[in-house]
């Protein structure tokens, strides 16, 4: 099948690839067994090494298929925006994030050519914010598996 040289050049080239990647900073946080409940508040906390560079930050969520909503609210803490709606799913039902079985990933832009004006590291605290027909809040929602967040520097 593969020969020794074959699985080599992969790895080289997998290598290579990763380092052209300029990740400043990528980390996930899995949620016990699939579940975020509505007290779980995920802190990611990350270095702003360079002022004068330009940032993207996203945030990768993942679910299972069976996930029951189309979207997923979100309270953010210490960026310009302090709520967000991702939309998971079409109308359709088509999940909008890629996968296989039954996982999908999907990611969502925060911000875009962010700048930082201070060399620290700086933490965004997430929190789900579901509600669901008369009630306040979600206490536990089923299915959300990881969430991550992306740091990287901005290229034209």
């Amino acid at each position: 099948m593969f020969n020794k040289k074959t699985i080599l050049y992969s790895i080289v080239f997998y290598c290579i690839l990763s380092a052209c990647e300029n990740n400043t900073f990528k980390n996930y946080y899995s949620f016990e067994n699939g579940i975020w409940n509505t007290d779980s508040v995920v802190n990611f906390t990350f270095p702003i090494n360079d002022t004068t560079k330009y940032y993207d930050i996203s945030l990768k969520i993942r679910h299972t298929v069976y996930y029951e909503y189309q979207n997923l609210f979100l309270f953010l803490d210490n960026l310009s925006q302090d709520t967000v709606e991702i939309m998971l799913a079409e109308k359709s039902g088509k999940w909008l994030g890629k996968g296989i079985n039954d996982i999908r990933e999907f990611e969502f832009l925060l911000e875009h050519k962010k700048q930082f004006f201070e060399l620290k590291k700086y933490t965004l605290s997430v929190e789900q914010a579901m509600r669901y027909g008369s009630l306040e809040k979600l206490s536990n929602l089923n299915h959300i598996t990881d969430l991550g967040l992306i740091v990287k520097e901005h290229h034209e």
